[in-house]
């Protein structure tokens, strides 16, 4: 028996969204940029989406650009800051940190707190040190720890000084993550398989007051208001669509569901000697970085896995590679901590009884490690 615990990495197609992903795949074929009638019905579905999306984000349609997912959209957001300064976090992630040093002509750092979060206060440090910062990126949600960052004082701070605010919300869109007017951000990215879409479907919300400064991302027929050129692909958008409108319908009673399987987990977990939790704070629902003095995450992962465990020692952008985090490192932690933790993450289809399951392999793959 399986048992799947890195939701972070990836989620699952729910049954509405496969259902919704299969019908439009093979009936509503045509290419919205058609003028007959079967282009205006593919046309009719990309618009439904954009509104099922702008409805879980708190925005208008218009302000919706669909992606190919998160990376693709930090990047076109980095984009607007080509070739000027830009102040992000150490903790972001590799989607925008190299995005960043690709193109501004300088990146300014801002160090988290050893429990994992950007103070905003630093953040208005820098920029009163440096007012010539064209953008601020800060992250809803971080990917490794869960944990929450101050976005809105972040974006009061960026606007404060006349810089852009953009947020990589990946890990928190379809979860606890408000509306965009309510964090005041110029930009925010998405991606729909971290919420039961699709993988290759993301967007980027640019706010309206901001659309002017976006550069296209490439050109040819000017679809997505001229900003992302190219024929689209409709039956993602139509799935992620009905992702935004199921999370929007669910995400309360999911994320008082697997908050509390989380907090039992941990309970559970860090009654075990030489057992750390990393990330303090406000932090996702369904996060659990976990650290075990005398043990090697890796090994961990692979023992646990060999139990039909699925679980990670970090961002799945980082598989295979052994080097350390650059989330727990900057967060200053410990080495033998540094090394030893491992990602537990859950979500909408974890059961009771997989979280026993994923607790009990884990303890005795501790225990195993240790000798």
């Amino acid at each position: 028996m399986k048992t799947y615990a890195d939701y972070a990495a990836t989620t699952p197609l729910s049954e509405r969204v496969f259902d919704t992903l299969c019908r439009t795949s093979r009936e509503v074929f045509g290419n919205p940029s058609s003028a007959h009638s079967f282009g205006r019905d593919a046309a009719d579905v990309v618009s439904r989406a954009r509104e099922q999306t702008a409805a879980l984000l708190g925005c208008d349609p218009d302000e919706i650009v669909f992606t190919s997912g998160g990376t693709e959209a930090d990047n076109h957001a980095l984009r607007c800051a080509a070739g000027m300064p830009v102040l992000t976090s150490a903790i972001e992630h590799p989607a925008v940190l190299n995005a960043a040093r690709a193109m501004a002509s300088r990146v300014y750092f801002a160090e988290p707190d050893s429990g994992g979060c950007v103070s905003a206060e630093e953040i208005a440090h820098i920029l009163r040190g440096a007012p010539e910062i064209a953008m601020v990126s800060l992250m809803y949600a971080n990917n490794e720890t869960g944990v929450i960052q101050p976005v809105r004082e972040a974006a009061d701070a960026a606007h404060a000084a006349g810089a852009l605010f953009h947020c990589d919300a990946v890990q928190g869109t379809g979860h606890v993550m408000p509306d965009v007017r309510t964090l005041d951000c110029d930009l925010l990215s998405v991606s729909g398989h971290k919420f039961h879409a699709p993988k290759g479907i993301g967007a980027l919300y640019v706010n309206r007051r901001t659309a002017g400064r976006v550069p296209p991302f490439h050109y040819g027929g000017g679809q997505e208001h001229g900003l992302r050129s190219g024929t689209l692909p409709v039956p993602l958008i139509a799935a992620f669509g009905e992702a935004c409108a199921e999370a929007l319908e669910r995400r309360d009673d999911d994320d008082r569901r697997i908050r509390c399987l989380r907090d039992r987990m941990a309970d559970e977990l860090l009654t075990i000697p030489g057992s750390r939790r990393i990330g303090q704070g406000r932090t996702m629902p369904g996060i659990l970085n976990i650290a075990f003095e005398g043990t090697y995450g890796e090994n961990l992962m692979l023992l646990c896995d060999l139990r039909g465990v699925s679980l990670s020692t970090g961002s799945a952008c980082h598989a295979g590679d052994d080097t350390p985090s650059h989330v727990l490192t900057a967060m200053r932690v410990p080495e033998e901590y540094r090394t030893s933790s491992v990602r537990i993450s859950i979500g909408r289809y974890t059961t009771d009884e997989e979280a026993e399951r994923i607790t009990e392999t884990l303890r005795d793959c501790v225990m195993l490690a240790r000798g």
